[in-house]
């Protein structure tokens, strides 16, 4: 762990010390999304997660998935044109294609992080953070740019997406000991707007601890309380349709 945090700051460290013999919980690995919602309502958490019922996320998540799907295909040069989807971003996506073409640029990274941050696999028994990238862009030995695809709106999401992009960047940090500035960058795509932030090591490792603790709450949790609110349930599928899920659902 020294090579990854900073001397200034022992007790990054010492989070990390105390929490390696937890015993997990029913759900031990985390992600952004899924801590997300476990903090909103741990209900939620519980049937898809220990329960294992498939959430509808409805159109709209499809068609985030959808346009993923081509903004990868086209700077991995898996197709010829840029779809009308990114035509907003049609300089920095062909920035990007030419970047990958020269090995600069990672895509749909898929990390996985041990209870001690780690890497190991995505699917490795040992996982207990996960952290997916849509772009990484190796800028030098000591700097980089993490891209994130969003659609939707921007207004309204960008602490929600702020605390995603310094997820980002902890996790960035662990996985390239080397690394000592990061630009996290969230790419509106249906707007052409963009919001970024940069991270020197230390600031971003400064918010590590909280993160943790937050993480553990979640992994090592063996209640589940529903939290039913009309902003809560109105994203969630679970308390809908002729049988739901949830006996507590806010229709």
């Amino acid at each position: 762990m020294e090579n990854l945090t900073s001397p200034k700051r022992p007790d990054l460290i010492s989070t990390v010390e105390v929490t390696e013999d937890l015993e997990l919980g029913l759900v031990p690995a985390w992600s952004y999304s899924a801590l997300k919602t476990f903090e909103s309502c741990a209900y939620r958490t519980y049937i898809s997660k220990v329960k294992r019922v498939q959430e509808d996320y409805g159109p709209a998540a499809e068609r985030g998935t959808r346009i993923h799907d081509e903004a990868e295909q086209y700077v991995r040069h898996q197709t010829a044109d840029l779809p009308d989807s990114l035509k907003k971003f049609q300089r920095q996506f062909k920035e990007l294609r030419e970047l990958f073409a020269e090995a600069k640029v990672e895509t749909e990274g898929e990390w996985g992080f041990t209870l001690n941050w780690e890497p190991t696999g995505w699917l490795a028994p040992d996982t207990w953070a996960r952290i997916k990238l849509d772009a990484l862009v190796h800028e030098s030995e000591t700097s980089a740019r993490v891209i994130d695809y969003k659609t939707g709106k921007q207004m309204g999401n960008e602490i929600a997406h702020s605390q995603q992009a310094l997820i980002y960047a902890i996790g960035t940090f662990f996985m390239y000991p080397d690394l000592e500035i990061l630009n996290t960058e969230m790419w509106y795509l249906d707007h052409g707007t963009t919001m970024e932030q940069t991270y020197t090591r230390d600031e971003a490792m400064i918010f590590m601890p909280k993160l943790h603790e937050r993480a553990v709450t979640m992994t090592t949790a063996t209640k589940f309380p529903p939290n039913p609110s009309n902003y809560n349930c109105r994203w969630c599928s679970f308390g809908k349709g002729p049988e739901p899920h949830c006996e507590w659902g806010i229709s």
